[in-house]
């Protein structure tokens, strides 16, 4: 099946699609560094196909400088010159908007015709399906609150304008839309009933869930195999001469055969402490001391020789001693507020809000989200180690979104971060395929 992603992101989304077979045409998506993963995310998957994996071994032995990144690729492109021109074709670095109001934007119609050029390349005629999400700060419940009036006049609000002129062009069969909850809400409401007639006015027919409530249709993807709490909405739109009922998820949920604990997810990773690590460089597994992997860390390192973009972030003496509190109130059942530390550690006068800007992915509890905040402080994701007392690493939360470790993320740190928080999970979103193919093969 032929399909064109919006709104890329890292790929997450397209991860699992990629799993099932799909034939991913086109993915467009506007952050440089973002585009950059996908590209090395393309030749990964291409190697694969090629039964060529130590090629690309040996690129992760040699890429360790986001700023030789183009070099590194070059001993690949010498021996599959089509993999440079497949790149080019099919991950679209573009940003949708107006180029009178944005320069950096390009038009709707200027992207149908890339998208049209990269179908060409493939030798398909028409598409099957059509999946992304826009960017979601402007429907989310805590974007809204920091933005505040500015929402009603965000942009981002009405991107799923741009997402309805790519179906509008193309007529897939179907398409799956996957964001925050607030979608439904945002405006009381008003943001999803004019998704709901925009779609309609096209010929589309879009659901939120099997219930006819829409606040019922909430899921947490720890339900379907993650191993991570995330609350999330997919919308499903189909043609409505089809008559498509809403995919059945849960007959295809990854289940596991252990917790879906912090411990099962990374504590298989080496030991660091603030500033430690290496953001590109490859690092080996560390010995396990007569400890057995989890069933879910030998799902992360199938294909893979090491670890990349674990590098911990260096933080402040105060940091680390708020971190150790955290961390001990965390192992005994209890959430830090910000009001119970001493004075000496307190920072900010306000100790009325954000009380729980303090957050330990306790070892024994399903991680909680992950969103792309975490590219601007750690303070809601401190590993659980008291030994270690620091936050997240790129790779560690990665493990917690489910990409596996070859799943490499390029750019510079704060860059991979947002990659790996607006990712949708790897493991969601094969579940999502699975559902989707078999609803459009039964009939």
């Amino acid at each position: 099946m032929v399909v064109i992603d919006l709104f890329t992101g890292a790929g997450g989304l397209s991860e699992g699609f990629h799993e099932e077979g799909y034939k991913i045409v086109a993915q467009v998506e506007k952050e440089k560094w973002a585009c950059e993963t996908l590209k090395t995310r393309l030749m990964y998957h291409f190697l694969k196909r090629n039964h060529e994996l130590e090629l690309y071994f040996d690129f992760l032995r040699r890429s360790f400088n986001y700023k030789t990144l183009d070099q590194d690729r070059i001993m690949i492109f010498k021996k599959y010159p089509e993999l440079k021109e497949k790149m080019h074709y099919e991950v679209l670095n573009r940003k949708f908007g107006n180029p009178v109001n944005d320069p950096e934007a390009t038009s709707s119609s200027n992207i149908i015709k890339e998208i049209e050029v990269s179908l060409k390349y493939n030798k398909g005629t028409s598409v099957d399906l059509i999946i992304g999400g826009p960017p979601c700060q402007a429907y989310s419940l805590i974007g809204r609150s920091r933005l505040k009036e500015a929402a009603n006049r965000d942009s981002r609000n009405y991107l799923f304008y741009y997402y309805l002129k790519i179906v509008e062009e193309f007529r897939p069969r179907a398409f799956v839309f996957e964001n925050v909850p607030g979608i439904l809400t945002a405006k009381n409401g008003k943001i999803f009933s004019v998704i709901q007639e925009e779609f309609d006015r096209i010929g589309y027919k879009i659901l939120s869930g099997a219930h006819p409530q829409h606040k019922n249709n909430i899921i947490d993807f720890s339900d379907y195999g993650t191993f991570q709490r995330r609350n999330r909405v997919i919308l499903f739109g189909f043609r409505t001469e089809l008559n498509y009922s809403y995919p059945d998820f849960s007959r295809f949920t990854e289940h596991w055969n252990e917790e879906k604990n912090t411990r099962n997810v990374i504590g298989d990773l080496p030991f660091l402490l603030p500033g430690q690590g290496a953001d590109l460089k490859l690092m080996e597994y560390p010995e396990q001391d007569g400890q057995e992997l989890s069933e879910y860390q030998k799902k992360m390192r199938e294909n893979s020789i090491g670890i990349l973009n674990h590098k911990a972030r260096p933080i402040q003496e105060r940091d680390r001693e708020i971190y150790r509190i955290a961390i001990e109130y965390s192992n005994q059942g209890i959430q830090l507020k910000y009001n119970e530390l001493p004075e000496n550690l307190k920072t900010h006068r306000n100790e009325q809000s954000f009380l729980d800007r303090f957050k330990v992915h306790n070892w024994n509890e399903v991680p909680h989200t992950i969103v792309a905040h975490i590219a601007k402080d750690g303070h809601y994701n401190i590993h659980p180690d008291i030994e270690q007392a620091r936050s997240l690493t790129v790779r560690e939360a990665a493990r917690i979104q489910g990409f596996p470790d070859n799943y490499k993320f390029e750019g510079p740190r704060t860059a991979q971060f947002v990659q790996v928080g607006n990712a949708v999970p790897p493991i969601m979103s094969k579940v999502i395929a699975k559902a989707i193919k078999h609803l459009l093969t039964s009939r």
